[in-house]
């Protein structure tokens, strides 16, 4: 797939974020122009990826959950955008091997390490310690990563917010050199979850979040409405 669809994608996610959101970018100074390169962000809502994808100039490969790749028409286009699944509900090592191929072959490789989408307690934002994967992820590519803290997008699940366009916050972190030979997968995932806590807490210390602005779950938003 040429970098030309890829930047059509961003500029269409970019189109869709500022007609109905207020999109605040802070930190994507500190992205390095491509890859190998592991971002690692929190999942809130099927937005996130539109999210990520228009607040930088990155090229993501993103890792999707394997339905999402089913869905007629959306999975072509996912596809094409060199979108490659994972089976959430086992150990996929076809899904590990094809990131790791790509990360070798100097790409960027979009993962939410949740495992799903995700808030309040079984959120890492909301305290929950990181799955394993994203960290083992890591420290078997041994390249830089980056993590990123996205808030905001799932206000989008309710039908009137897109005409008050509210307020939606993506915030990028250091680049992470890669880890050591043999580090400890386990102190790698509290290091992640750690920066991603971080994010959060600067975004809320930035922008002074309100309580709508919180993650919720889908149900929680539609409930509201």
């Amino acid at each position: 797939m040429s970098i030309l669809a890829h930047r059509f994608g961003q500029a269409v996610s970019w189109s869709f974020l500022r007609a109905f959101s207020a999109l605040h970018v802070s930190g994507a100074q500190r992205l390095p122009r491509g890859g190998p390169l592991l971002l690692l962000a929190n999942h809130i809502s099927h937005y996130d990826p539109p999210a990520l994808s228009a607040s930088s100039r990155l090229v993501i490969n993103y890792m999707t959950d394997r339905a999402m790749l089913e869905v007629p028409y959306f999975g072509r286009v996912l596809r094409g955008l060199e979108t490659f699944p994972v089976d959430r509900d086992q150990v996929d090592r076809a899904a590990v091997k094809t990131a790791l191929t790509r990360l070798k072959a100097g790409r960027v490789v979009g993962v939410f390490p949740e495992g799903g989408i995700r808030d309040g307690a079984q959120s890492v934002l909301g305290g929950a310690a990181m799955p394993p994967g994203g960290p083992a992820l890591w420290a078997m590519a041994r390249c830089p990563a980056v993590v990123a803290c996205i808030i905001g997008t799932d206000q989008l699940y309710v039908g009137r917010n897109f005409r008050r366009r509210p307020r939606i916050f993506v915030r990028y972190g250091e680049v992470l050199p890669p880890p050591e030979r043999g580090a400890d997968r386990a102190e790698l995932g509290v290091r992640l979850a750690a920066e991603l806590r971080t994010l959060y807490r600067e975004i809320d210390e930035r922008y002074q979040l309100t309580e709508d602005e919180r993650p919720a779950s889908a149900q929680a938003r539609w409930a509201s409405a």
